[in-house]
């Protein structure tokens, strides 16, 4: 089936996969019963592993840019605020972070986005902490008809002239479910790049695009794809068969996970994450995993 069809197909067949994803009341329940043991194992363990091995990491290749690209505050459906995110992010050692809040139709709106980013960019500027500030990327994940996309833009869309862009862009897709085929055009004149998130992962409405249907409808189209994620607990290498750039990311919803798998790019070659990943040289790396079996118990309550 090539692009034109499936964009058919898939509009004609459109369903109501809201009432069916885990956003629900009782699933929101459970993540923010977990939240206080989430607080606990981040302060107490994994933050000085995180950091140790990313200092590591980078006398290692003093170059060495890295973050995370893959994460929710309050926004949406995480559970902490962006401020906490950001200085925590900045306490690990990482250089950016993206926070992707979920468009989500009828659920998580374009206001709500652009609420999130507003607000990183007043934490930035009113920064007061003892470590450096983060860079940060204006972004969102939405979800589509085949599954999640994780769309990144330029930092100019941070400005209070340029902002309103990205509701003009996509607050048509408020309250309707479209093909991956007919947002990630979009990005384009925003400069910006586009991610499958969480690819072949299942859930009972659409949440990980098949790798097939990526390598039939999206190559030419979309930039990159997350080969690990901490969050969903698997590390792959899809981007070497599909020619795509290398995506690591935690896809946190806690802010437990940041840092524990990130996105790479040499700085001496790229000044930032979009011109890398465009030229397809990032890498996707594990960090930290010494939680890998406890979150794997978890992610069968949760």
């Amino acid at each position: 089936m090539n692009r034109v069809t499936t964009r058919k197909f898939l509009k004609e067949h459109q369903l109501q996969f809201f009432p069916y994803n885990d956003m629900q009341p009782w699933a929101f329940k459970k993540r923010q019963l977990a939240k206080p043991f989430a607080d606990i194992m981040g302060r107490f363990f994994l933050d000085s592993r995180i950091r140790k091995n990313i200092s590591r990491l980078k006398k290692e290749q003093p170059k060495l840019i890295l973050g995370e690209t893959h994460c929710h505050s309050t926004f949406s459906d995480g559970l902490d605020s962006i401020q906490n995110i950001l200085q925590r992010s900045s306490l690990l050692g990482l250089d950016y972070v993206v926070i992707t809040e979920h468009l989500l139709p009828s659920k998580y709106l374009i206001d709500s986005i652009i609420g999130s980013l507003q607000e990183q960019v007043r934490c930035i500027n009113e920064w007061d902490y003892p470590y450096e500030p983060v860079q940060i990327y204006p972004a969102f994940e939405i979800s589509t008809l085949e599954g999640h996309l994780v769309l990144i833009m330029d930092q100019d869309y941070f400005s209070p002239e340029n902002i309103n862009d990205i509701s003009l862009q996509f607050s048509e897709f408020d309250y309707q479910f479209v093909s991956m085929l007919d947002v990630i055009p979009r990005i384009e004149s925003f400069g910006g790049i586009s991610i499958v998130a969480h690819p072949e992962k299942e859930r009972p409405y659409p949440f990980g695009a098949p790798i097939k249907w990526v390598k039939e409808n999206l190559i030419g189209l979309v930039d990159g794809i997350e080969d690990i994620s901490s969050g969903h607990g698997y590390q792959k290498n899809y981007s070497l068969g599909l020619g795509l750039a290398s995506i690591g990311s935690s896809d946190d919803h806690f802010n437990l996970l940041t840092g524990t798998a990130v996105t790479a790019h040499d700085g001496s070659i790229h000044n930032d994450l979009i011109s890398a990943v465009k030229a397809k040289q990032t890498k996707a790396i594990t960090i930290e995993n010494s939680l890998k079996h406890l979150l794997q118990l978890a992610r069968q309550i949760i």
